[in-house]
């Protein structure tokens, strides 16, 4: 099955909050971590739902999954999102350090 991905706004502002802080830090790492978040992005397309629950979905109102994705330092990203039929929805993403989410950060 063939998934159409969408970004959610709170994902869209952690996609661009994230890139930025890693251009400030070494412009090639952040557009080699803008590649990885893509190819996740192909990766979801063709089998989100192979994909495990989120570890916080026991305490979410809705069935969060997760995908990993990671740098070339080898630094863990996580991509949180739902599947409604033939469509993915990109909730939120979480770098190193960033805490679990509740509702709230997934409305």
């Amino acid at each position: 099955m063939t998934f159409k991905v969408r970004e959610l706004r709170k994902a869209r502002v952690d996609k661009r909050r994230i890139f930025e802080w890693l251009h400030q830090r070494s412009r090639p790492g952040a557009i080699a971590w803008l590649a990885a978040y893509d190819r996740l992005i192909e990766r979801l397309k063709s089998n989100a739902d192979s994909f495990a629950e989120s570890f916080e979905n026991a305490d979410l109102e809705m069935e969060v999954k997760e995908a990993f994705f990671k740098t070339r330092r080898g630094r863990i990203y996580r991509a949180l999102f739902i599947i409604e039929a033939e469509e993915v929805f990109i909730l939120r993403l979480r770098g190193p350090g960033q805490g679990p989410v509740n509702d709230r950060d997934v409305e």
